[in-house]
């Protein structure tokens, strides 16, 4: 089961967020401080906490507070929902849910589930009706009772009416009778779900397939020094953040805490060097930035007064590194706050770490660690973490970012004002309609990464603008995956704002670096570029035009495409109709859609489009697009 859309409604500083797509993988939300980034993790988190006492929404602290005397005069507050989520459904998720409602439901169906402030869940299925229809006559019904016209039919009444009229006709007492009667119960059982008519157990049976959600934040990590004696006594309810990472890391190492308690000597200090072992061994396999560390675990006792003046003996535990390097042990908690962000969540996360039913979700993290460490961290997530499970991370770090993901951002704004409270946070993956301090993280990375690809990678590939990044990257990547011809992967893409800007950057920087250029006309069109190819500082061999794959006057990237497929991606970008027949000339698809609408438009919306919607569009490319651009990769690999 896949977490693929949450809605945040009336929860702190959220009024409504609308639907927020969420990727299979990782999903980075970047945003200001006090944008809401916590909020909407928080929120998430209650809908289905990893530790069931806690994270639930609470109307006191939790509900818009503006808003709170004003709308329990209209409602209950605990029958309001502030979270939404949508699950798509696989085939194991199917049949375990078919095994609960008796209906064996189509592929493409979802479920929709959300939680109120008085703890409830709401569930219902989503279901496409008419493939319903096709699902039980294609499973319950024999070839002999299929007709041709239940094949064609779109609703459950009538595929009712016409079951009741085929029994009719049947004699009762062969047992093709008694199936179709059997099937009558199938199909008002299936009335019932579409219409979300499930019952408690049925509902309380769908939670139980839902994913759980574990929550790190940064006030989950460990103290150095642990009092075992009060930590074993509290309940579950009562125990803080960093005391629920370190029950887990009595479960890491597989001690309950009696252990740790024993008060023979050779006994205790065997299962405290075998516990270090143990943890030394899991931290050390991700932590790159000091190897030359180990774990220790120490314990002592305190007699403690009690307030009724007894005498009650404490057992603590101490965990301590020892630094190899200097030869010299020092408490856990005086390490950098970035270790120790890190060690506590591998502690706090490693007793889910072979359950892929649980969603992570990770607020500013590492967010004492240096750009090169959350570099490590960013290779944690996406190479163990994602691998088995859904990640959702907050993060302003521009090195938080993984540039070669950017489709997975999404941009967290609260736009409320003093004087209209109520539009709330909204998240977008629309990089143009947010402010410019949201962007900047965004902007910093691509910056991070270009300088470091720029002087330390081997070759350069000049475009003119971010449009072409993004076109090339993404077809890049599908048509490797599709076994076909790409875009050399040692090529790092460089984008310099517009055609004009290509002649001086090579002209800076030509000399100095490996350069491949990309321009949309002949460079005999380009009196600069010319002038540059006969100063000796661009090679014209490593000059490649659009207009060598494609002959039309005028031709850009978005010539590659098919008309009508490029047309598609403009009319969704831009909320349009344009039809090809409305488009006069046979020269580039830009200049076309530019007479037609009398001016210039932004190429980034249709190539941001396809970046956030791949499946959508790119399944669906014609085998010429697909050729034009595999000749593009091969006249572009042959320049290095």
């Amino acid at each position: 089961m896949k977490l693929k859309e949450v809605r945040i409604k009336l929860y702190r500083n959220f009024v409504d967020s609308s639907l927020v797509p969420i990727d299979d993988n990782v999903t980075c939300l970047i945003g200001q401080n006090e944008s809401g980034k916590t909020a909407f993790l928080e929120a998430l988190y209650s809908l289905k906490p990893v530790y069931s006492s806690l994270g639930r929404a609470d109307i006191i602290m939790d509900y818009p507070r503006w808003r709170k005397v004003r709308d329990e005069k209209k409602k209950a507050l605990e029958e309001v929902s502030p979270i939404e989520a949508i699950f798509s459904l696989g085939e194991e998720d199917l049949e375990e849910i078919h095994d609960i409602v008796k209906v064996k439901l189509p592929k493409d169906s979802e479920l929709f589930v959300e939680r109120t402030y008085g703890g409830e869940h709401r569930l219902r299925l989503s279901i496409s009706e008419d493939k319903l229809v096709q699902e039980i006559v294609a499973s319950e019904l024999s070839e002999n009772e299929k007709s041709k016209t239940m094949l064609d039919l779109k609703s459950l009444d009538d595929l009712l009416v016409s079951i009741k009229s085929k029994i009719v006709s049947e004699d009762k007492r062969t047992r093709e009778g008694k199936e179709l009667s059997n099937i009558v119960s199938l199909i008002n059982q299936a009335k019932k779900i579409l219409s979300g008519n499930l019952s408690e157990d049925q509902i309380e049976s769908l939670v139980d397939l839902i994913p759980t959600f574990f929550y790190f934040s940064e006030y989950s990590p460990l103290e150095g020094r642990i009092d075992l004696t009060t930590l074993l006594d509290k309940q579950e309810e009562d125990l803080e953040d960093h005391e629920q990472t370190a029950l887990s890391l009595l479960k890491l190492v597989s001690v309950e805490g009696p252990e740790f308690m024993d008060t023979k000597f050779e006994i205790r200090i065997a299962e405290l060097e075998s516990a270090a072992n143990e943890l030394s061994r899991q931290i050390f396999e991700y932590w790159t930035q000091n190897k030359d560390l180990k774990v220790d675990f120490h314990t002592d006792s305190q007699t403690i007064s009690t307030t009724e003046g007894k005498k009650v003996v404490h057992r603590y535990l101490d965990i301590r590194l020892n630094d190899l390097r200097h030869q010299m042990t020092t408490n856990f908690q005086t390490r950098s706050r970035g270790f120790q962000w890190f060690f506590s969540f591998i502690v706090a996360f490693s007793e889910y770490m072979d359950d892929t039913d649980v969603i992570i979700l990770l607020d500013e993290p590492g967010l004492g660690l240096h750009a090169r460490a959350q570099g490590d961290l960013l290779n944690f997530i996406e190479d163990k973490l994602s691998s088995q499970t859904q990640v959702i991370y907050t993060s302003h770090s521009p090195f938080a970012v993984n540039p070669k993901h950017l489709e997975r951002v999404r941009l967290v704004e609260d736009l409320s004002s003093r004087e209209n409270p109520d539009v709330g946070v909204k998240i977008s993956t629309d990089v143009l309609s947010v402010k410019k301090d949201t962007l900047f993280p965004l902007q910093a990375t691509l910056g991070y990464d270009l300088a470091q690809n720029l002087f330390v990678g081997g070759y350069n590939l000049i475009v003119e603008g971010p449009s072409d990044y993004i076109f090339l990257t993404i077809l890049s990547e599908y048509l490797e995956a599709k076994g076909k011809d790409f875009l050399d992967p040692n090529f790092t893409i460089i984008p310099v704002g517009g055609a004009d800007k290509i002649p001086t950057f090579v002209a800076l920087l030509g000399a100095h670096l490996n350069i491949s250029v990309l321009i949309d006309v002949k460079v005999t069109q380009n009196q600069r570029l010319q002038d540059l190819i006969d100063k000796g500082l661009l090679v014209t061999e490593r000059l490649v035009s659009i207009g060598q794959i494609i002959k039309i006057a005028g031709s850009s990237i978005e010539d590659l495409f098919e008309p009508d497929e490029y047309i598609n991606l403009y009319n969704e970008a831009f909320g349009k109709k344009v039809k090809i027949t409305d488009l006069k000339g046979n020269d580039s698809i830009i200049r076309r859609l530019e007479r037609h609408i009398g001016n210039e438009f932004n190429h980034i919306p249709p190539s941001i489009l396809l970046l956030n919607n791949r499946d959508a569009y790119l399944n669906d490319l014609s085998g010429d697009t697909i050729k034009r651009f595999q000749k593009l990769f091969k006249l572009l690999n042959k320049t290095l």
